[in-house]
């Protein structure tokens, strides 16, 4: 990524972080803030022409947690 692009994933990390504090994990989140998190990362790793691939991998990586975790709520 270049040094000056924040991809909104990025934002909403923020976001979540000052709303929960730096140790927020996938179950304390709400529905919704999961949903959409998952959502900004769906869109860094498949869309994102900014994100390099070494990002992309480990984002991947977050993705497959944060929905392993949604999974979970619905079962």
């Amino acid at each position: 990524m270049t040094d000056d692009y924040r991809p909104p994933l990025a934002d909403y990390w923020d976001e979540l972080e000052s709303r929960y504090g730096g140790g927020f994990n996938f179950q304390q989140i709400s529905r919704e803030e999961l949903d959409r998190l998952i959502g900004h990362l769906r869109q860094a790793v498949n869309q994102d022409p900014q994100v390099t691939e070494i990002e992309k991998q480990n984002l991947a990586l977050v993705l497959k947690h944060a929905e392993e975790s949604r999974k979970r709520r619905k079962g």
